[in-house]
């Protein structure tokens, strides 16, 4: 008897918090005077967002969003100026309005937890209010902690995560709304995923950050800056006031950081949202200047009848990139097309090569010759065949180049490549976002930054760069191209 009673309980129990979700699903949204949305029941009393006040450019934001229904957001703000409040403001906002999946998106899941699914805002009184509390606990029906999703009583979901995550595991989900934080520090990857499926479900996205040198984030908000479908905003200390115009972000406070020592360009670019060409972080800064002021990103850029080249950096594990160019004798020296850009992992070496002809018979291009890097003769892809054997078994041309004597040079020696290459816009899109964020790595320790380079996503993309600049270098491409001459018997 008494189990049975314990199942009644708790079924009682279960019904009990079912109609208690009910009841706090129950309510309708409305905004007031200053645009503050309000959550109102029948039975208690209404709730009213944001928690604290936003500030007139915050509030531009979700009026732009949510009155004018303009559904691209880059906005470029300094540091100290509440990226994080206004934007999660806008994604509590929307998740309460209209239920769906929400994501807010940082470079890495480390940085999504540290910073927003654990951290905190500073309240005008000095005392701090977690992110997560943001969110009215009458409207919240689960937190999961280790997914860092929050579930809404009216069916939305609120997912904090990293873009170092495989891409991949996002498709087929279906969000109305991504912000993306600290967006010049992302893999745009993510980005490009999501960007058709919030095209077709009507869906929003905002990209917050401060620049990052002139990579994918400077140029989505060049390219969009006069569309009236986007929404772009580049600001500074300057001209973030308040309604008396007065700065959020003093001199003083400026001062302060640079005598804790913070060098003047990052100062420059975090506080006065000056796009800084340095190759103190970004190695090829400058020659990324030099090809964006000579427009040298041209749409359809092809040569016809030119042969193309592949030039390959070998993952196994990791991802396999593959440049494909075209080259023309000017004066002395060949100068590098790049026409294309193929990048992929998990695939044998014959997925590429499959790609790299397909490519080329889209564009009724001829095709001549694959180089490899110095190791790449040892890379089997698990054929049981090195590389160059495997390629003259399907038929293809396969050079190794030579071995760089050190990686300094071979960056000093794409540099030089780099000033004089063009490329086609709309194929080399994520080799120009590999080459814009190839970054120095960061000494913890020491405080300055090593010779080398980090190892990430970018890498792969420099690598094949690197495979073509030292096949041009090493003089083992023939420019020549033969024809069949015909002639009258």
């Amino acid at each position: 008897m008494e189990p049975m009673l314990r199942k009644i309980e708790s079924n009682w129990q279960k019904i009990g918090d079912k109609l208690t979700a009910l009841a706090a699903g129950c309510y309708h949204i409305d905004r007031d005077d200053n645009y503050d949305l309000l959550v109102k029941y029948l039975d208690r009393p209404s709730i009213t967002l944001p928690y604290r006040p936003l500030r007139s450019y915050q509030k531009e934001v979700r009026r732009v969003l949510f009155e004018q229904g303009i559904k691209r957001i880059l906005i470029e703000w300094p540091r100290r100026a509440g990226k994080e409040y206004g934007c999660f403001e806008v994604m509590v906002e929307a998740s309460i309005s209209d239920p769906g999946l929400y994501m807010m998106v940082y470079p890495t899941n480390v940085r999504a937890r540290a910073i927003l699914w654990e951290g905190y805002i500073l309240l005008e009184d000095g005392s701090s209010l977690p992110f997560l509390k943001m969110i009215p606990p009458e409207l919240i029906a689960k937190v999961d902690n280790q997914a860092m999703k929050v579930h809404l009583v009216n069916g939305s979901i609120i997912w904090i995560v990293g873009s170092d995550i495989d891409p991949d595991k996002l498709r087929g989900t279906n969000p109305r709304g991504i912000v993306y934080a600290e967006f010049a520090f992302q893999d745009p990857k993510v980005f490009y995923i999501m960007l058709p499926v919030l095209r077709q479900n009507g869906g929003w996205l905002i990209g917050q950050s401060t620049f990052d040198g002139m990579n994918h984030f400077w140029q989505l908000i060049e390219n969009n800056k006069d569309d009236p479908l986007w929404f772009c905003r580049v600001e500074s200390i300057v001209t973030l006031v308040d309604e008396n115009g007065n700065r959020y972000i003093t001199d003083e406070m400026i001062e302060e950081d640079r005598r804790a020592g913070m060098p003047e360009y990052l100062i420059q670019q975090e506080y006065y949202g000056v796009v800084q060409v340095n190759q103190e972080t970004k190695y090829f800064a400058h020659a990324l200047k030099n090809l964006f002021d000579n427009k040298r990103i041209q749409t359809g850029l092809v040569l016809p009848n030119q042969n193309v080249y592949s030039a390959f950096d070998i993952g196994i594990d990791d991802n396999c990139s593959v440049v494909m160019f075209q080259i023309k004798r000017v004066d002395d020296y060949l100068k590098p097309y790049i026409i294309g850009y193929y990048e992929s992992n998990n695939h044998q070496l014959e997925h590429y090569i499959t790609e790299v002809r397909r490519f080329c018979a889209r564009l009724n291009l001829p095709f001549k010759d694959h180089f490899l890097p110095h190791d790449g003769q040892k890379r089997d892809f698990n054929t049981g065949k090195n590389t160059i054997d495997f390629l003259r078994d399907m038929g293809e041309n396969g050079f190794i180049v030579p071995r760089p004597s050190n990686k300094q040079h071979a960056i000093e020696s794409m540099r030089r490549v780099l000033y004089h290459t063009e490329f086609n816009k709309e194929n080399t899109q994520r080799l120009i976002d590999c080459l814009s964020n190839y970054s120095k790595e960061y000494d913890d320790k020491m405080g300055t930054y090593k010779k080398n380079p980090v190892h990430n996503w970018a890498s792969h993309g420099v690598d094949a760069f690197q495979t073509m600049t030292l096949a041009l270098e090493g003089g083992m491409i023939n420019d020549r191209s033969y024809g069949v001459v015909y002639y009258p018997s």
